[in-house]
């Protein structure tokens, strides 16, 4: 019989990983699609994110459907909220630095850059990153280096990449 990913899991203990860790925070600016909503929900509740906050000028005008089909049992096993650009700072503790997922000239590689333990990963709108009011608010910024001929990765997968470096840096 086959094992379930839940029953490994259980067995391997990775519940214990975050033990004594702050949980992550993630923000991200202005999506446009349900589906990247729904897929960082799912990432968050891997990764056991503290909060997730989605930035709108526009309030809640996703097609919701979308989002829980894409978020896989997500959407109500964590904490997430769709807020404007100026409600960020009432969501942030203090003492977590925002680091931005985002290609531009003062960003360091994910390759050689060392996550804070109190973390808040910002990405950006699917068309155009972050934007320049909340790219403006970030500590700091990473790039992602792409050698291939594209050169963007989807909103999730940088995400992706981006918290699981973030959880293999604070095992060590």
């Amino acid at each position: 019989m086959k094992n379930s990913s839940v029953d490994l899991f259980n067995k391997l203990g990775t519940s214990e990983i975050l033990k004594g860790v702050s949980q992550p925070i993630i923000i991200a600016d202005r999506l446009r699609t349900p589906e990247n909503i729904g897929l960082i929900l799912r990432l968050a509740g891997n990764i056991n994110a503290l909060n997730t906050l989605f930035i709108s000028d526009e309030g809640h005008k996703f097609k919701k459907y979308k989002i829980i089909k894409t978020a896989s049992g997500a959407v109500t096993k964590v904490d997430w909220k769709i807020i404007k650009p100026a409600e960020l700072e009432d969501f942030l503790p203090n003492d977590y630095k925002i680091v931005a997922l985002e290609t531009c000239k003062d960003a360091s590689s994910i390759f050689s850059f060392k996550f804070p333990k109190k973390v808040a990963f910002m990405v950006g709108n699917e068309v155009h990153g972050i934007s320049e009011e909340m790219l403006s608010i970030a500590h700091q910024k990473v790039y992602i280096p792409v050698p291939g001929p594209i050169s963007s990765l989807n909103v999730t997968h940088a995400l992706s990449i981006a918290l699981f470096e973030w959880l293999k840096q604070i095992q060590v």
